[in-house]
C-alpha cells in the first residue's frame, strides 16, 4: 500500500510522515511537496505537487492507494480549487481513500480568522 502525504515538508505534514514511517515503513510513504528539494530530509520518495496544478497531482498520485490531503493556508476562493485539483487527480488515478484535514491551529490574522 502506498500512502501519499501532501505538504509533506510542512509542520503537520512532516509529523504525519514521521508517524506513518513508524507505522507502515518508509517504503510505503510518499511525500508530495511544491518544492521537493525542501522535503528530501524526510528520507522518503518525494514527488512534486503544487496545489495549483492538477497536472502535477495527476503525476504525483500515480500508484497511490491513500492520499492525505492537508489543507493549505491560501485564501478560501483559491483553496477550494486547489483541493479540487488534488481530489480530481486522486479519482483519475484510482486512489481508494482520501483523508482530508481542514485548517488547523489558532493563528490570528490569516485568511481564515474570525
Amino acid at each position: 500500500m502506498k500512502i501519499a502525504v501532501t505538504s509533506a515538508n510542512g509542520k503537520l505534514g512532516s509529523t504525519i510522515v514521521e508517524n506513518l514511517i513508524e507505522l507502515v515503513g518508509k517504503e510505503h510513504v510518499i511525500g508530495i511537496a511544491r518544492s521537493p528539494e525542501k522535503a528530501k530530509h524526510l528520507g522518503i520518495e518525494i514527488r512534486k505537487g503544487d496545489y495549483n496544478s492538477r497536472e502535477e497531482f495527476d503525476a504525483a498520485l500515480q500508484g497511490i492507494d491513500v492520499v492525505m490531503l492537508l489543507s493549505g493556508m491560501d485564501e478560501p476562493d483559491k483553496r477550494i480549487q486547489q483541493h479540487r485539483n488534488v481530489i480530481d487527480a486522486a479519482v483519475s488515478n484510482g486512489v481508494k481513500k482520501i483523508v482530508y484535514t481542514s485548517i488547523v491551529g489558532d493563528e490570528k490574522n490569516t485568511a481564515f480568522s474570525l
